[in-house]
């Protein structure tokens, strides 16, 4: 079974392309993760003093 350098290639370049795809997507959840912690917290709090009152 021959690999053609062509396919060795385009799935090479495929792979990069989904990996660096996948890094960007989790850098980008993990600069918003406090901002999203942060409301999680605020919307939590607000129902608990809604309940309460």
């Amino acid at each position: 079974m021959e690999l053609d350098i062509d396919k060795l290639t385009l799935a090479a370049l495929g792979g990069f392309g989904f990996l660096s795809l996948v890094i960007t997507l989790l850098v980008g959840l993990l600069r918003q993760l406090p901002d999203l912690v942060a409301a999680y917290r605020e919307a939590r709090d607000a129902l608990r003093n809604r309940r309460a009152s």
